[in-house]
């Protein structure tokens, strides 16, 4: 037996060794290369990324601004330090044009008075006949995370979260900047945290990973959107879409939501349940909230994916607080311990995710899932 055949041998066997200890793993403890994964979580990166991107010299990162453009940024900036694959149609950038579209619509006042008001909102160039300035251009940051597994690799998982705010408030005093630190640069700062920690896997997951931060969620879902209409791998593709929302503070629901995560449409499909059994080994619930779980489903960017039949669910520890889409949502509000915890947690629970052979699956026993299940069959050539 030659040098060669040799060297192909041993690392064959070590590259099979490595994948059953994954696959070991998932059978009810961490193993050593997940333990590893989390270890690399640190409050001190967390808390870093964020005091920039909810600091005011991004001013809020209104959809559109130039606090949003230096998030985008500084987003594909890490991405690249991370070492991830560029994805979008102009580097890490999925770019569009967008133009200010405003419509009018009469309403009456309390007082009875018949008033015409004026609305403002990003459109894509051209859908609208009445628009206000000059054309800009909107950016999802895309980085991929490419899979092991010779034919798994050519599914995905996606990552994402929406790294826009509501911007600057007019007549608030002192502040009037809205910074959004748990609205939702704690989501953007954990898409980049989940990719830093999963690119020291070796091998890297079965499946492949995209990493998303999207635009203009709070003018209407906008990147998601466009993502879903224009997606840069098919949609037919991609398995699963974990999206993140407010997942830096614990002060609100009700009282202190410390170790503690929920998913949107909790029981609507079988994804949650990887992240569920991470929980447990992590010592973290992750739950259903009784009042907001499935009402919120359709209200962040899992909504315009699940829409497709795709699988989507959004996570996040608090539904409401106090300073919700206002000059108090600050990053040193934010409980880093617990927000570490919880990026952690999505990091084993998507591990195991990526490692399954099996894709999650609508509920067929869920009603509220039905329509979701039927855009599925539709998408997969099965309605």
């Amino acid at each position: 037996m030659t040098r060669k055949v040799v060297r192909a041998a041993i690392t064959s066997t070590i590259q099979i060794v490595l994948v059953q200890g994954l696959v070991w793993a998932q059978t009810g403890s961490i193993s050593s290369m997940e333990q590893q994964v989390l270890d690399s979580i640190t409050s001190q990166s967390v808390e870093g990324h964020l005091e920039f991107l909810a600091s005011d010299a991004l001013g809020g990162r209104n959809t559109p601004s130039p606090g949003l453009d230096l998030a985008a940024l500084y987003i594909a900036t890490q991405f690249k330090r991370i070492g991830l694959e560029s994805a979008g149609n102009d580097g890490f950038f999925q770019t569009t044009e967008w133009e200010i579209g405003v419509t009018e619509r009469e309403r009456t006042t309390r007082t009875g008075e018949r008033r015409v008001m004026r609305s403002r909102r990003p459109v894509p160039v051209g859908t609208s006949e009445n628009v206000e300035g000059d054309p800009f251009t909107l950016k999802n940051v895309i980085g991929l995370l490419p899979g092991s597994d010779p034919v798994l690799r050519d599914t995905y998982i996606l990552v994402t979260a929406h790294y826009d705010h509501v911007g600057i408030r007019s007549g608030s005093f002192p502040d009037s900047i809205s910074n959004g630190a748990n609205d939702n640069g704690s989501g953007t700062v954990g898409v980049i945290e989940l990719a830093a920690a999963l690119s020291h896997l070796k091998p890297q997951p079965k499946r492949s990973i995209l990493f998303i931060a999207l635009f203009g969620e709070e003018k209407g879902l906008l990147g998601a959107r466009e993502f879903a209409e224009n997606p840069v791998v098919p949609l037919v593709k991609i398995v699963a879409v974990i999206n993140m929302e407010m997942i830096g503070r614990t002060d609100g629901d009700g009282g202190d939501q410390s170790n503690r995560a929920s998913f949107t449409g909790m029981n609507f499909s079988s994804m949650t349940q990887s992240f569920v059994e991470a929980g447990e080994l992590l010592d973290m619930e992750v739950h259903r909230h009784p009042e907001f779980s499935d009402p919120y489903f359709s209200r962040s960017d899992n909504i315009a994916f699940a829409s497709k039949g795709v699988v989507a669910h959004t996570i996040c520890v608090l539904y409401q607080y106090d300073d919700y889409h206002q000059v108090g949502d600050n990053w040193d509000k934010i409980d880093y311990p617990n927000m570490t915890r919880t990026i952690k947690l999505l990091a084993l629970g998507l591990i195991r995710l990526a490692n399954d052979d099996q894709e999650p699956r609508w509920n067929e026993d869920n009603p509220d899932a039905e329509r979701y299940l039927q855009a599925w069959k539709i998408l997969h050539g099965l309605g």
